[in-house]
């Protein structure tokens, strides 16, 4: 079995990429422990995923196939085994789960609080005086909970009479079931495998049903669930039809332009609604309370599309007022706002691609302009074509494709040579993504505007976030406006971190470029559970496609160092040389 340290070392590493001696401080281990359990884990994780070191970033964790690496990692979960015992009983005491679970029960008295803070938001996990723990949740409920836990792997628990054979059996007879259109297959065996496992504890009285073919199904499976269980298992599938139906289309339009700011966007269409609707029909169809592994931070997915997970943020709290929906997973919600975003990139940029070989040139342009979203190709057969397309326009990169050498002045060029493959058009999108920002990032980290914030021992993040907001409008770099929306957003939660930097921002309406303002604070704070050293105050346009990407190059910069280089910044130029690197 993994130690617990073990599985933290996999949490951190599914995060980004760590430096050995972070992961030693933040296990309370040394270094030459890291390695050992590294060891293990390649050993133990074998054909399925790798750590393995990544540079100036530290060890980095590379899986190969998600499905058994998290199925493999369930299986040395205790969290989720003890969890599978509290939904079997109606009442649990601690030196059964202990006995149960092969554990001390110092162990068990120590996780179960854990356990409850996990999942608080999922699940109310509680206790009786002299009788033990148990799951306080409707029957529907803990069915529910326990096939999330058994869609994740169904061999995690012993079930009588239920061997491999059964359970493969049992996926290819509910794949071939098309009376739940919005539930898959393998997502319908685990509901009859939680069902089968309470069997002997169901109290709720289910109608008379139909779905004859599903019984008959199930029990060629060789699984035998009684007149009674199978009545809870369609009474189950077709209260989550009905709730499906309230869901609409023009529902989710509505709510959609009740988000603060989306309609100036212009990203309501019917792309995004079929999305949404589609994906909160399957939530309320097939619901995932307990996620197939750990949840965790998110990030990266904010950095990369923080205007999109930022409106997805109210899109949620809207749902949740107006529709009685459970839903956990912001992530995918957000994925769609993103989505939508980048749709609506309709300029195509300029790229001139110097080749002095006709036929190679009409290769590479037709290979560019296929891979390359949004951008059209002009070629130049010599650098005096060159010099005359950049007199008339500006190039947002220019690929030398040629024997020429071009002036070490000119900043936005690519050599590429002969035939350009898919890992030159790798490097060509990459370049497109980064070069306005790598160029000049002076132009958008103002050294005016970003100083030193005094904050005292205890001082709580909103109030150092409403003094650096302060600041700024007293100096006149942000508007009053956009102070009062920064500190909202802080309030909200979900706060926008990467390693130990918080970046606080707003979507301004102002006419001024991405502005951002780096702040060195005299103490490291705990922000979500997070440490922070420095801030990072941004105000951008959501409208202005470009604005967004300076987040996500932002990240991907400051992932690529150990979290001591980024704490150990003293200052504005320490911060703009990290950029240029």
């Amino acid at each position: 079995m993994l130690s617990e340290r073990q599985l933290k070392i996999v949490d951190i590493l599914e995060q980004q990429p760590c430096p050995l001696g972070e992961l030693a401080r933040q296990t309370g281990v040394s270094s030459r422990t890291i390695l050992r359990d590294i060891d293990y884990l390649n050993f133990t994780l074998s054909g399925k995923a790798r750590i393995q070191p990544g540079g100036n970033a530290g060890y980095q964790l590379d899986i190969v196939d998600r499905r058994s690496f998290f199925q493999l990692l369930q299986r040395h979960d205790n969290d989720d085994r003890l969890l599978a015992f509290l939904l079997l009983n109606t009442f649990t005491p601690r030196i059964q789960l202990a006995s149960a679970l092969n554990l001390p029960e110092t162990w068990v008295a120590d996780r179960l609080p854990r356990l409850k803070q996990r999942y608080e938001r999922a699940f109310c996990l509680a206790s009786r005086p002299g009788a033990g723990h148990f799951i306080d949740e409707p029957e529907e409920k803990r069915i529910i909970l326990l096939a999330n836990l058994l869609k994740k792997d169904p061999l995690l628990i012993s079930l009588p009479g239920i061997t491999r054979e059964n359970i493969e059996r049992l996926n290819a007879a509910c794949e071939n079931i098309n009376d739940f259109p919005l539930i898959s297959g393998e997502y319908l065996a685990s509901l009859v495998l939680a069902v089968y496992a309470l069997r002997n504890q169901l109290s709720t009285v289910w109608p008379e049903c139909r779905h004859a073919m599903l019984n008959k199904l199930v029990e060629q499976a060789g699984i035998y669930l009684g007149d009674n269980a199978f009545k809870t298992l369609v009474g189950l599938l077709e209260t989550r039809r009905r709730q499906a139906m309230t869901i609409s289309t023009d529902a989710i339009v509505s709510l959609l332009r009740s988000i603060p700011g989306v309609a100036s966007l212009n990203i309501i269409d019917a792309q995004l609604t079929d999305n949404i609707t589609g994906h909160l029909l399957r939530c309320i169809s097939a619901p995932v309370w307990i996620p197939e592994h750990r949840q965790n931070s998110m990030n990266n997915l904010k950095a990369a599309w923080p205007a999109a997970f930022d409106m997805s943020l109210h899109f949620i709290a809207l749902l949740r007022e107006q529709v009685d929906i459970p839903l956990f997973d912001s992530d995918l919600i957000g994925l769609y706002f993103a989505c939508a975003l980048e749709r609506h990139q309709n300029e195509r940029q300029p790229i001139v691609l110097l080749s002095d070989q006709n036929a190679i040139a009409t290769i590479n342009k037709q290979a560019i302009e296929r891979d390359v979203l949004n951008c059209r190709v002009i070629i130049a057969r010599n650098v005096g074509e060159l010099g005359a397309i950049c007199d008339e326009i500006t190039p947002l990169l220019i690929v030398n494709n040629s024997h020429y050498l071009l002036d070490n002045a000119v900043k936005n060029a690519l050599t590429i040579k002969n035939i350009i493959t898919a890992a030159g058009t790798e490097q060509i999108k990459h370049f497109l993504a980064t070069a306005f920002i790598r160029q000049q990032p002076e132009r958008f980290f103002l050294q005016q505007g970003s100083f030193h914030y005094l904050n005292t021992e205890g001082e709580t993040w909103q109030r150092i976030i409403g003094g650096i907001c302060g600041q700024l409008v007293a100096q006149n770099h942000i508007t009053e406006d956009e102070a009062l929306r920064i500190c909202a957003r802080e309030h909200e939660g979900e706060n926008l971190i990467v390693n130990r930097l918080a970046i606080p921002h707003c979507w301004s309406e102002q006419e001024h470029r991405f502005r951002g303002f780096f702040i060195t604070l005299e103490r490291t704070i705990q922000v979500n559970n997070e440490p922070v050293s420095h801030v990072l105050i941004a105000c951008a346009a959501a409208a202005a496609r470009h604005e967004l990407k300076i987040f996500s190059y932002l990240s991907s910069v400051l992932c690529r160092y150990p979290a001591e280089t980024i704490s150990g910044l003293d200052g504005y130029e320490a911060f703009i040389a990290l950029l240029k690197q």
